[in-house]
């Protein structure tokens, strides 16, 4: 056995007990430092993971915080919904009303055998005793349909009128109006 790259470990089983005792210490000293290094450093490295993560959940929650604190408070919120309630009570819609009017309307769609493509909303106003209901149609129908529509409209009990008509040609046409109903004001006689 010649040179350091080899061990003669009869040398070493058999060699005195401070030697051999010395040796185990440096086997164990490495076996602890191997452990260490396998088991701290990630560990090290998840922790700063963690610690990153928690550092901007602080940073998002500190920012929740002032936009909380920048909110109205609730009594404020309250009274102004409340105004914005008085101001706009004269133009509620009245979905009783309307529901019965757009009923008719897609009754006599349906009977004069014209398509329904959209509907609006209806936009709500006050003349003097009365309240407009402006609803925007568009509808699909040939032109002797579209009349039929007309007839019916006419023969109908509420008061109404069309404005705003439009016709895009075609073999159907392409009809965008729109249709006002007329309702007399509840208190007034």
């Amino acid at each position: 056995m010649t040179g350091w790259a080899q061990i003669n470990w009869r040398h070493v089983v058999f060699a005195p007990l401070w030697l051999r005792h010395t040796i185990m210490t440096f086997v164990w000293i490495l076996a602890g430092f191997w452990g260490w290094y396998l088991l701290v450093i990630p560990l090290t490295e998840v922790n700063q993971q963690l610690q990153m993560q928690l550092e901007k959940a602080d940073q998002q929650a500190e920012l929740y915080q002032q936009q909380w604190l920048s909110l109205p408070e609730k009594e404020q919120l309250k009274m102004q919904i409340e105004q914005a309630e008085r101001e706009l009570q004269p133009y509620q819609y009245q979905p009783g009303n309307g529901a019965g009017f757009i009923r008719a309307i897609t009754g006599y769609l349906s009977a004069s055998g014209c398509r329904l493509i959209d509907m609006g909303s209806p936009s709500v106003s006050q003349q003097g005793a009365l309240t407009l209901y402006d609803w925007q149609l568009k509808v699909s129908a040939d032109y002797f349909q579209f009349i039929e529509l007309i007839r019916l409209l006419n023969s109908g009990t509420s008061l109404t009128t069309i404005s705003r008509l439009t016709l895009d040609g075609g073999p159907y046409l392409t009809i965008n109006m729109t249709v006002r109903l007329y309702q007399l004001n509840q208190g007034t006689s």
